[in-house]
C-alpha cells in the first residue's frame, strides 16, 4: 500500500506531500490542474522511462519519493534480499531523481539500484491503469498475455519451459543451417573462422594482461615525476649534503637517549619507540632506493606497451569487450571449426536432437494449451460476472482459441501453439465478434475494469491506480463503476483519477487538485476535502461553476447513498 508520496519540482508541482489511506482514494479537479501529473510521478518512481522534460521549468532536477507498506510474506522479500537491499521493518521507500543532464538516480531503502530493479520491485507494489490503457484490449497481440495472468502456477511453469525449449530448437536449426549450407558458403565460413582463430592465437592474450599493461603505462608515463620525488625523498632522509639527514639525526637522538633510558621506565618506552622508528625509517629508505633504481625511462618500452594495448583494443572491437570475452569467443569458433570439418557426423547428431527437442516442445505446448483453456473458462465466467455488475448484463465474453499452422502443419513459437483473441457480444442474439468491432469506448473501459477486478482477486499486488477509468461512461454505468471500485477497495488500496461525481462520491479520502499562478509560474496543489468541501466539489462536478442549492442537495444525497453502499459492502 502506498502510504506517502513526496513530489518535488516535477512538471507543475513545486513541492507536494500526499498521505494516502486504505480503501478508495479519489483525485478530482479542473481539467489541466495536474491530476495525471501525480499519477505520472508514481510511474516515475516505479521505473518508467522518463524524459528530462518532466523537470519543473527553471530547476536543475526533480525528485519523487514513495513510502509503501511492506507485507512480510510478500514475494518482494526474496527479490530485495537477492539485490542486497535492507528490509526496514514494515516499509519500503522508493526514490528517484532525474537531473537536466538526463542522469537518473534510483534508490530503494537508501540503497542505489538500477532502473530495472526499481521496476521489478515496483511491479509488486502497484498496478497502474493509465489513460487510454483500455485501448490495449483492441490489440489482439495483448490477449494471450492477459489470459495467462489468469493461469495457474503450472501454466506459468509450462510457459517458461516452452520458451526455453523453443530457444534450444532455434539454436539447433541455426547450427544445422550453418553446417548444411552449400559447399561454397561452408568454405567461406571456415576461412573466416580460421582467420579469426589465427589472429587471436597469434596475439597470445593472457587474462589480466590489459590491466597490467595499463598500470605499466601509467608508471612509464610518470617515470620522471616518480624519479624526482623518490630521489628528493631519499636525499632528505639519508644523503643530505647541506645538513645532517633525517636518518642521521634520528640515529644521534637514539644514541643520546640510550644514556638516560634507565633512569625512568617511561624513558625506556620512549627509547623503544625511537628505536622502532629508526629501523622502520631504515627499511623505508632501502625501499625508496630500490624502487628508484628500478625506474625505467626507456621510450621504446612505452611504445611497446602502447602497441600491445592497441593490438588488444583492435581485437576487443572485433571479438569482445574484454580479454576474457575474446578468449571465450576463441573457444566458440574453435568448436565451430571442428563441427564444420566433421559435419556429416554432426549433422546426423543435430537432426536427432532437433527431432527430440521438437517432440518435447509439442508435448509441453499441448499441456500449456490445456492450462490456457482452463484459465479461459475462469476468465470468461469472472469477466461476465463483473460485466453484469457494471451494467453489461447481456454481454457474453469469449476467449477464442486457434492453432498456429503453416502449410497445413501445426507449428510452435516461443509461446506455444495457441492464437488467442477476445470476443464479445453485448446484445442477445448477436454473435461474438472482436472487441474492436463491437465495443464502444465506455464498454472498453468497463471490460478493462472487469479484467483488472478479476485479476486483483488472484494477484498479490496491494494497490491499484486508475487514471480516468471512467472514459466514455455516464449515468447508471458510472454509478456501477463507482460501486465496483468501492467493492474492490475492500481488498486493495485504490487510487483513482475521475471526472464523474458518481465515482467521486464513493471516496474514503477525497483529494482536490488545483493549480494557481503568481504571475511568474504555475503551481499544482492538493487538498484533502472535509465533508462540506466534498459536497461542493461533487456539486461542481455535476453542473460546473453554476452551483445551486438544489445541486448541493443532490450532491449531499449522493454522499449519503455512497455511505449506505459502503456499509452494505
Amino acid at each position: 500500500m502506498l502510504l506517502n508520496l513526496h513530489i518535488k519540482d516535477f512538471a507543475l508541482i513545486e513541492d507536494l506531500k500526499l498521505e494516502f489511506s486504505k480503501g478508495l482514494n479519489i483525485l478530482t479537479g479542473e481539467t489541466g490542474a495536474g491530476k495525471s501529473i501525480i499519477i505520472d510521478s508514481v510511474n516515475f518512481i516505479l521505473g518508467d522511462r522518463a524524459s528530462k522534460e518532466i523537470i519543473r521549468h527553471g530547476y536543475e532536477k526533480t525528485y519523487v519519493e514513495g513510502i509503501f507498506e511492506f507485507i512480510s510474506n510478500s514475494p518482494l522479500k526474496n527479490i530485495m534480499e537477492e539485490n542486497g537491499i535492507d528490509i526496514d521493518e514494515d516499509i519500503i521507500i522508493l526514490s528517484r531523481e532525474l537531473n537536466v543532464s538526463g542522469k537518473s538516480i534510483c534508490r530503494i531503502n537508501g540503497k542505489m539500484v538500477t532502473t530495472s530493479v526499481l521496476k521489478s520491485i515496483g511491479s509488486h507494489l502497484i498496478d497502474i491503469h493509465g489513460q487510454h490503457e483500455h485501448q490495449s484490449l483492441l490489440k489482439e497481440e495483448n490477449h494471450m498475455e492477459l489470459l495467462d495472468m489468469f493461469g495457474s502456477q503450472r501454466l506459468h511453469i509450462l510457459k517458461d519451459e516452452v520458451h526455453v525449449v523453443y530457444s534450444n530448437v532455434q539454436d539447433i536449426k541455426r547450427e544445422l543451417q550453418s553446417i548444411m549450407g552449400d559447399d561454397r558458403e561452408r568454405q567461406q565460413r571456415l576461412d573466416l573462422l580460421n582467420y579469426q582463430l589465427k589472429e587471436i592465437d597469434e596475439s597470445k592474450l593472457k587474462t589480466g594482461e590489459e590491466e597490467d599493461l595499463n598500470k605499466q603505462k601509467t608508471l612509464l608515463l610518470n617515470s620522471g615525476k616518480l624519479f624526482s620525488v623518490l630521489n628528493d625523498s631519499y636525499n632528505n632522509l639519508y644523503e643530505s649534503e647541506e645538513q645532517p639527514s633525517v636518518f642521521d639525526r634520528l640515529g644521534k637522538t637514539l644514541s643520546e637517549f640510550k644514556s638516560i633510558m634507565n633512569l625512568d621506565e617511561k624513558l625506556s618506552e620512549i627509547h623503544k619507540s625511537l628505536e622502532d622508528s629508526y629501523y622502520g625509517l631504515e627499511g623505508a629508505i632501502n625501499d625508496i632506493r630500490g624502487y628508484r633504481e628500478k625506474i625505467d625511462f626507456d621510450p621504446e618500452l612505452i611504445d611497446q606497451v602502447e602497441y600491445r594495448l592497441d593490438t588488444i583494443n583492435k581485437l576487443k572491437r572485433k571479438y569482445g569487450s574484454t580479454i576474457e570475452d575474446i578468449l571465450k569467443y576463441r573457444e566458440k569458433i574453435y568448436i565451430e571449426i571442428d563441427n564444420i570439418q566433421n559435419s556429416e557426423e554432426r549433422i546426423s547428431s543435430l537432426k536427432a536432437r532437433l527431432d527430440s527437442e521438437n517432440k518435447i516442445l509439442f508435448n509441453i505446448s499441448a499441456g500449456l494449451s490445456e492450462e490456457r483453456h482452463a484459465a479461459a473458462r475462469r476468465m470468461e465466467k469472472g469477466i461476465e460476472d463483473e460485466l453484469k455488475f457494471l451494467g453489461m448484463d447481456k454481454s457474453r465474453f469469449v476467449v477464442n482459441f486457434e492453432i498456429i499452422k503453416k502449410d497445413g502443419q501445426i507449428v510452435c513459437n516461443d509461446k506455444g501453439v495457441d492464437i488467442i483473441t477476445f470476443l464479445i457480444s453485448t446484445n442477445i442474439g448477436e454473435p461474438e465478434k472482436s472487441l474492436s468491432k463491437i465495443a464502444s469506448g465506455g464498454e472498453l473501459s468497463r471490460i478493462m475494469l472487469a479484467v483488472k477486478t478479476v485479476l486483483a482477486y488472484t494477484d498479490k499486488i496491494p494497490s491499484l491506480i486508475f487514471d480516468e477509468i471512467d472514459t466514455g461512461i455516464s449515468g447508471k454505468a458510472a454509478q456501477a463503476v463507482g460501486e465496483k471500485l468501492r467493492q474492490l477497495s475492500g481488498s486493495h488500496q485504490i487510487i483513482c483519477v475521475t471526472h464523474l461525481p458518481q465515482i467521486a462520491s464513493m471516496a474514503d479520502t477525497h483529494f482536490y487538485i488545483s493549480k494557481a499562478s503568481d504571475g511568474n509560474k504555475t503551481n499544482t496543489s492538493v487538498k484533502i476535502l472535509n465533508h462540506k468541501e466534498k459536497i461542493n466539489e461533487i456539486a461542481r462536478m455535476l453542473v460546473g461553476a453554476k452551483i445551486t442549492a438544489l445541486t448541493l442537495q443532490h450532491a449531499e444525497e449522493m454522499l449519503i447513498m455512497s455511505q449506505k453502499i459502503k456499509k452494505a459492502n
